[in-house]
C-alpha cells in the first residue's frame, strides 16, 4: 500500500503486482488486496498447496445426531478460487500424497500444456532487431559497392532468417521444457514420448487436479497462469513473497501423521526457484525496468530422519537443531543468483554446493 501511496518526493507507482510463491496460501495478503479502494492498481497471485478433505463423521449424543468435519485440511485451507473483481488469482495445487486421485481424475492422461514453449532469446524482440541491424550493417560494410537500399534490405532479411532458424533449432519439445526427471517420467508413461489424450475432467474430483502434481504442476502454474496475467497487468513494481517451503522434503509442505511420519506435498528443486525468478524478471524488464522486490517468507528445512541421503553440514545445523537446512540454503542462493543474473543463473550455478557460499 505504501508503494501505491501518492507521495510527491518519489515517482508515482500506478500498479503493483504481488506474487506469492510460498507453499501456503497468502490469505492475509489477499485480505489486504480485497480491501483496497482501487482494485485496478493491485494484482495478487498465489500458487500454493490446497487439500481439503471434507469427509464427515456422524456424532450422536443426548438423543440427537449431528455431523462433524473430520477430514484433513492443509493450512490455511483457503485460496481455492479466484476473485476476478479484485484482481486476485489463486492457483491451488494438489499435493503429492494425492497423486493417485489426480491420475484417476485425468483418466490416466500424462500430457499437459507444454511448459516454457519458447526459448529465452525469443522473449526479447528488441534485442533481436538490434542484432539484425548490426549484422546487416556488417554485410554492407564488407561489400565493395555502395550500400543501396536493396542491398540493405537483403542483408536484413538474411540476418532475420538466420536468427529465426537459430531460434527454431533451440525450440524445446514438450518433454525438454520440463525438469529432467519429470520429462523421463512422462515419456515412459506415454509410450516413447508420444502425446497421449488430453486430460478429461472427473466430476467427483476438484478442478485443480487437472494441473497435475509436483514440480511439473508448479511450472505449469507459473507459465500458464502467472506470466500472461503479469504481462497483461503491466505493473510498475513487482513484489515477490518468496517462500522456500515448497522445496523437496521441507517440513512446511509435508502432511504430518501420528508417530512422526510425514508425506511430502511438493518437491521443488533449487533450479525451479531460479527458473521462476527468471520468468518474473523477464516480465519486469519489459514492464517496469526490472523493479522487483523479494521478501523472504517460509522455508524451514528437512527433518534429519528423512535426510539420510544428504550430508548434513554442521555449519548450517547446530547440535540442537532437528532440521537439515541444506536444501533451504541452496534454494535461497539460486533465487538470489537469478535476481542478480537472471539470464544465466540456471546454467552458471547449476553445480554449486552449500560449502561454496558459506
Amino acid at each position: 500500500m505504501h508503494a501505491l501511496s501518492d507521495e510527491r518526493h518519489r515517482p508515482r507507482c500506478e500498479r503493483c503486482a504481488i506474487v506469492d510463491i510460498d507453499v501456503h496460501h497468502g490469505n492475509g495478503t489477499e485480505e489486504i488486496v480485497r480491501k483496497n479502494h482501487d482494485p485496478t492498481r493491485l494484482l495478487f497471485f498465489s500458487v500454493h498447496l490446497f487439500d481439503h478433505d471434507k469427509r464427515k463423521s456422524r456424532v450422536s449424543g443426548s438423543g440427537s445426531s449431528s455431523s462433524a468435519n473430520t477430514g484433513f485440511k492443509f493450512y490455511p485451507g483457503t485460496g481455492e478460487d479466484d476473485d476476478v473483481a479484485h484482481n486476485v488469482i489463486n492457483v491451488p495445487l494438489a499435493p503429492l500424497w494425492r497423486d493417485k486421485d489426480v491420475l484417476q481424475s485425468t483418466s490416466g492422461a500424462t500430457s499437459f500444456p507444454p511448459i516454457d514453449t519458447f526459448p529465452l532469446a525469443s522473449h526479447h524482440n528488441t534485442r533481436h532487431r538490434a542484432k539484425q541491424k548490426a549484422a546487416a550493417a556488417a554485410v554492407v560494410n564488407d561489400s565493395s559497392s555502395s550500400p543501396s537500399s536493396e542491398t540493405l534490405s537483403e542483408a536484413t532479411s538474411d540476418a532475420k532468417e538466420k536468427d529465426e532458424k537459430s531460434a527454431k533449432e533451440s525450440l524445446p519439445s514438450d518433454s525438454e521444457s520440463l525438469p529432467p526427471d519429470v520429462s523421463q517420467t512422462m515419456i515412459s508413461k506415454s509410450g516413447g514420448g508420444q502425446r497421449s489424450k488430453s486430460p478429461v475432467s472427473s466430476p467427483s474430483q476438484p478442478a485443480h487436479y487437472q494441473m497435475g502434481v509436483g514440480r511439473q504442476a508448479y511450472r505449469r502454474a507459473i507459465q500458464h497462469r502467472l506470466i500472461p496475467a503479469l504481462r497483461a497487468f503491466n505493473p510498475d513494481l513487482i513484489l515477490i513473497s518468496t517462500g522456500f517451503d515448497a522445496s523437496r522434503g521441507d517440513v512446511g509442505n509435508a502432511r504430518h501423521y501420528a508417530g512422526g511420519r510425514e508425506r511430502m506435498g511438493l518437491d521443488l528443486e533449487p533450479e525451479d526457484y531460479a527458473w521462476t525468478t527468471r520468468k518474473i524478471i523477464e516480465v519486469a524488464d519489459i514492464c517496469c525496468q526490472g523493479r522487483v522486490v523479494s521478501v523472504l517468507e517460509g522455508g524451514y528445512g528437512r527433518t534429519t530422519q528423512r535426510s539420510t541421503d544428504v550430508k548434513v553440514d554442521t555449519r548450517m545445523n547446530n547440535n540442537n537443531s532437528l532440521l537439515d537446512k541444506t536444501m533451504f540454503a541452496e534454494c535461497a542462493m539460486k533465487h538470489l543468483y537469478a535476481l542478480t543474473d537472471p539470464y544465466d543463473a540456471e546454467q552458471r550455478h547449476s553445480k554449486l554446493s552449500p560449502e561454496n557460499y558459506l
